[in-house]
């Protein structure tokens, strides 16, 4: 029988188990530090078309030094791709330049219009970026976006992840990351949109969005314009819509004698809405959009008796009518660009047997033909205040 006498005991393991995890972890902290202090953590990258065909790109990167006057970084330089970019602004900086806390892309107008296509994928194919990139179109010069003394936004690249975040939770726009926009631009039944930014004085903010055939930019819509894409998109459960009736509508309901010569503009909070689309002929295409919304009512600008069913009935019958106004509005809209970015084609493509390769010239020559239907069915659930 075998015996081992310099066995060690199970205290013994545990305490040289606690010494090999301590030296670990001593090692790895002191690793980590050392490559944190030789690295610079791009958080927005903004790209600009010269007029010599060359990109511009410009860095944001957050200043790590506590000895520095500024609190970020910039870089700027100009090549042929953004790898290219990027390689040429670690010739720029004394730390390694990674994208991998990239939080915001965003294109300039004339860039845009060329077509994004492949700077953006050179992105996509850079496994320290993630999918969940946000990109953005941006009205002027995204280098003079990026270079501007903004004295109260701190870190402009994180500034604008939560800006556009925030609007993206709050339903304002659509949600539009890297991943997302590939999603649309490979699919043959629908077109990539992107938040469209402008800056005015100190401020940034997000003026509409941009719609996209293909990988290039065509033209913007208002953010109004896009809740109601959304509305066709389908379900959806935050979001808000404002609009203006006549107070002469509410007839007897209106509290005073003179208010029924002014307008009430009414803000509705919308709590649900559920689409269904449904193509009923083929040629030339034709859909019919059915919309249940379940809302509230926000706000009035004027006193109305809301406790009274007929009240209600009122709002929800200018409501509706409104929508379906607005509704063909925006899919005209969308025709005269030549997008289609609520994704009629899919719908197309799904009830067409024979339809599944359909190309994309073919469906843009049906989808400027097509016609639309749209009813709305909205029901007011509760009141909100009035003003």
């Amino acid at each position: 029988m075998r015996t081992f006498q310099n066995s060690p005991t199970g205290a013994s393991r545990r305490r040289l188990l606690k010494l090999c995890c301590s030296v670990i972890l001593l090692v790895t902290g002191c690793s980590d530090r050392q490559i944190f202090d030789e690295t610079g953590l791009v958080t927005v990258v903004g790209y600009d078309l010269e007029k010599d065909g060359n990109i511009r790109g410009t860095i944001v990167m957050p200043s790590i030094n506590p000895e520095a006057k500024e609190k970020i970084q910039l870089i700027s330089t100009v090549g042929k791709t953004s790898k290219g970019i990027r390689d040429k602004a670690n010739l720029q900086s004394d730390k390694r330049v990674l994208g991998g806390q990239l939080r915001v892309a965003l294109y300039n107008e004339a860039l845009a219009k060329q077509g994004l296509g492949n700077i953006v994928d050179t992105l996509y194919r850079d496994p320290s970026i993630s999918s969940r990139l946000y990109l953005c179109v941006y009205e002027g010069s995204t280098y003079d976006l990026l270079t501007y003394p903004y004295k109260e936004l701190g870190n402009i690249g994180i500034y604008m992840y939560r800006m556009i975040e925030q609007n993206v939770k709050g339903e304002k726009i659509p949600s539009t990351t890297m991943h997302e926009f590939f999603r649309a631009y490979y699919d043959h039944g629908i077109d990539p949109q992107l938040p469209y930014v402008v800056r005015k004085g100190n401020e940034i903010e997000i003026k509409g969005v941009a719609l996209f055939q293909g990988d290039r930019y065509v033209g913007w819509i208002t953010p109004k314009e896009a809740f109601l894409i959304k509305l066709i998109h389908g379900n959806f459960r935050i979001g808000s819509y404002d609009t203006a009736v006549p107070a002469k509508v509410f007839g007897k309901y209106t509290l005073h004698e003179k208010d029924r010569k002014k307008e009430v503009h009414l803000v509705f909070d919308t709590i649900s809405s559920k689409s269904t689309i449904k193509l009923t002929n083929a040629s030339p295409a034709h859909f019919d959009v059915s919309i249940k919304l379940d809302t509230r009512i926000l706000e009035l600008t004027m006193p109305l008796k809301v406790d009274k069913s007929d009240v209600l009935q009122i709002m929800e019958r200018e409501l509706e009518k409104e929508l379906e106004e607005k509704l063909l509005q925006v899919v005209k809209k969308m025709q005269d660009m030549n997008v289609d970015t609520a994704g009629f084609g899919i719908i197309y493509r799904a009830n067409r047997r024979g339809m599944e390769e359909m190309t994309v010239d073919e469906w843009r020559k049906m989808f400027k033909q097509a016609t639309f239907r749209f009813q709305v069915d909205a029901t007011i659930i509760r009141n909100g205040v009035m003003n």
